[in-house]
């Protein structure tokens, strides 16, 4: 990797994307590798840009292992294109739709829904897996122990189905849905690494099983996230991940 391009993936890691694109302007210029290309996609502005330098980089190089995984399709699949003739990469003078850091409100508001959701997923999981039986039961028997010892199972079940219902639900939703699940796909808002690109089946699982496990404790992890300069929870920190809110246009620098 040419130190320009070490230069632009340190700039992508530091979350500064604009330091980013400035300097594969002069990149893709002077060395329109399929390399470039693949960085240039990471700090796309769009989702149509980002998939644009991607197909450019595996039309350079067909064996571009990175920019095939990004694209989710195997490298054998398509045949190259010849490269067209490259053209300087110009920043336009309007505004363009910039992801940026999401607001704590509307972070909180889409764990609310998505909340919501996995509770009515479990409900509905617990009624089909007859988990009210043995309370009906105990109650009906008037058994004071008895009744106890069926809310106490009964606590116990709802709490471990909840579990796994959030597990399943923000896993493979981020997973299938690039770092969306239906809460922030509502409000606009994904999850992204902190250089730009897009989460893994294991960053989901770290982020939103493991992480939220810690961040919900006294909620401490989620009030964290007030006083970070990258509104990162712990969650967030754990997994290297940041929220993010599309559809709002900046003016380019």
């Amino acid at each position: 990797m040419s130190d320009r391009l070490a230069a632009i993936q340190q700039a992508l890691d530091r979350f500064q994307r604009d330091e980013a694109r400035a300097l594969l302007r002069e990149e893709l210029k002077q060395n329109p590798s399929a390399d470039a290309y693949y960085l240039a996609a990471q700090a796309a502005r769009t989702e149509g840009d980002r998939v644009k330098h991607l197909r450019r980089a595996l039309e350079l190089d067909p064996d571009h292992q990175p920019a095939a995984a990004e694209l989710g399709a195997p490298l054998a699949d398509e045949k190259p294109k010849p490269a067209p003739a490259v053209e300087p990469v110009e920043v336009p003078a309007t505004p363009r739709t910039e992801l940026r850091l999401a607001s704590i409100g509307k972070r909180w508001l889409a764990i609310i829904i998505d909340g919501f959701i996995v509770a009515v997923f479990t409900v509905m999981l617990l009624l089909a897996g007859g988990a009210l039986a043995p309370l009906d039961a105990a109650l009906a028997s008037a058994n004071e122990a008895a009744v106890s010892d069926a809310f106490a199972n009964f606590q116990s079940n709802t709490l471990t189905v909840n579990l796994l219902v959030s597990a399943v639900y923000n896993v493979a939703l981020m997973a299938r849905f690039n770092g969306r699940t239906l809460g922030k796909m509502m409000l606009r808002l994904r999850v992204v690494k902190k250089n730009g690109r897009r989460v893994t089946i294991l960053d989901a699982l770290l982020r939103n099983v493991f992480g939220y496990m810690i961040s919900q404790i006294f909620l401490l992890g989620y009030l964290w996230a007030l006083f970070d300069k990258e509104k990162q929870a712990w969650h967030d920190k754990m997994a290297g991940t940041v929220v993010v809110e599309e559809g709002r246009a900046s003016p380019s620098t």
